[in-house]
């Protein structure tokens, strides 16, 4: 599964990037309704990742991963 490299508007409370608000794939801006499902992965040498399955306003389904080492968003398709 290809993973996109994404800008996210996220909220930042107890730490930086703590959950996803809103996003942007394709040139559409996407607000996330509900967050379905969240979890990390730990990946040896790389740091660990946090995995959010979201809900969007439209009624779409997206999986974004945060990468806490590199400090970026991703989409997975």
């Amino acid at each position: 599964m290809p993973l996109h490299i994404i800008p996210v508007h996220a909220y930042s409370g107890y730490k930086s990037n703590e959950r996803p608000l809103s996003f942007v794939f394709e040139g559409n801006t996407h607000k996330i309704k509900k967050i379905i499902s969240h979890t990390y992965e730990e990946i040896p040498g790389k740091g660990r990742r946090r995995m959010y399955a979201v809900k969007t306003d439209e009624g779409l389904t997206y999986k974004l991963l945060y990468d806490e080492n590199q400090g970026q968003w991703l989409l997975e398709e």
